[in-house]
């Protein structure tokens, strides 16, 4: 009978050492420092700037788990048909932590992306791609006919997977495509025309097979390595196969800000190296370098975007890796055709794009040559309207050369331009 008081006696002391055990373990982190709160870039995009604002508020601050707990639920009302997932991990620098959230779409969803484009001088380019999944793994697949984005008209198919892990932080996949192509006149004949055989010619069929990884090493700064394996098939002097494969390599820098009163900023830049070598059974063997940079920024009803974009070839390249101006994304009053038929291994451009509401108006300036040959910079002006401020939204501009002579001018339609 003396056991059941001594029993009794104990239970406090139980009750009191579980729970003081109960609050050191949810208390333990609350002498260390939030160094970042990370949430995949989709998912971010879909939240109110407010949540946003307070997401950033926590960091440089001591951990809090009932301030993150409130985030979290917060987060969970804004993202509905999403699984969020907290994690609390150690932090690059001493007695700092970040948090992690994994964001899963519960059911996954279906998106179509329309490429649309009308030059009046060079025709139309549309099609459609779809992109299957959640936010860590997406099927894409579509069809399209592009006059735009090289020297060639190129048809056909393009489709891919990729994986996206560790919150975001390491993405990997893979592109296939395979198209028919069909030339203009004007690369025909220049072809013809040239002195020496520093251009190869054209060809019917392209096969593209790219395989490629990515990683974020610093918050907003990426690296990317991959595979190019391109196969085509030649059309003169005679048909056969050729190959152009090579070792790819990227960096990338992506900050985002909103300073309070102080409207919306965005900074992109990069870097891409494609160099094909015969260790991988090319029968090319050259670098492409290219550079590019975008700096944005909206406030209200007016936004601005200044872009750059550079590029240097070195070595002997297919026609779809040299570089070209006047489409419409570069030098959009002139024909890519008028300028440089065969493009060039150098390239520089720089655009500036302004929006008031449904009013656009952007100015380009560029040049395109062959090393050791003449460069001559180019400038453009070109207005209209627009349905947004995003850097895809459907816009109709009237462009002009900024040339003496008489005025010529080209009608662009479309998105993503």
């Amino acid at each position: 009978m003396r056991v059941v008081p001594r029993i009794l006696a104990l239970l406090p002391l139980i009750a009191c050492y579980a729970f003081c055990n109960q609050d050191s373990d949810t208390n333990v982190n609350s002498r260390y420092t939030v160094e970042s709160v990370e949430i995949p870039p989709k998912a971010e995009s879909k939240l109110s700037h407010g949540l946003k604002d307070d997401i950033r508020s926590i960091v440089g601050v001591k951990f809090s788990q009932e301030a993150v707990d409130k985030l979290t639920q917060r987060i969970k009302k804004e993202l509905r048909g999403y699984q969020i997932a907290q994690k609390v991990t150690k932090g690059a620098k001493p007695e700092s932590l970040r948090v992690i959230y994994e964001v899963m779409r519960k059911n996954p969803d279906f998106v179509v992306q329309p490429r649309l484009a009308y030059h009046s001088k060079q025709n139309f380019t549309f099609g459609a791609i779809g992109d299957f999944g959640d936010l860590n793994n997406r099927v894409s697949f579509g069809i399209l006919t592009d006059n735009d984005e090289l020297l060639e008209r190129y048809s056909g198919f393009r489709g891919g997977y990729s994986r996206t892990a560790a919150g975001g932080k390491f993405r990997g996949g893979f592109v296939v495509e395979s198209f028919h192509i069909q030339w203009s006149r004007p690369v025909e004949s220049a072809l013809a025309q040239q002195e020496k055989d520093e251009v190869p010619g054209i060809y019917r069929t392209r096969l593209h097979v790219s395989p490629r990884v990515q990683v974020e090493v610093l918050p907003g700064v990426f690296v990317g390595a991959g595979i190019s394996l391109q196969r085509f098939q030649t059309q003169f002097p005679a048909a056969r196969h050729e190959s152009s494969n090579a070792l790819i390599s990227s960096l990338r820098f992506d900050r985002r800000w909103e300073p309070t009163g102080a409207g919306k900023h965005k900074l992109e830049a990069g870097y891409d190296l494609r160099a094909a070598t015969r260790s991988l059974d090319s029968d090319f063997a050259y670098s492409r370098h290219f550079f590019h940079a975008e700096y944005a920024y909206r406030e209200g009803k007016n936004s601005i975007r200044a872009s750059f974009v550079g590029g240097a070839l070195t070595g002997r390249a297919p026609l779809f890796d040299r570089f070209l101006l006047g489409n419409s994304q570069t030098l959009r009053g002139y024909n890519k055709f008028d300028i440089a038929p065969l493009g060039g291994n150098r390239m520089a451009h720089g655009s500036l794009d302004y929006r008031y509401r449904w009013f656009r108006t952007v100015y380009d300036t560029g040049t395109v040559y062959n090393r050791g040959g003449q460069s001559k910079v180019l400038h453009s002006l070109a207005a209209g309207f627009t349905t947004g401020h995003q850097k895809d939204a459907f816009s109709l501009l009237v462009a002009f050369p900024l040339r003496d002579g008489r005025m010529d001018p080209v009608f662009i339609l479309g998105m993503s331009f």
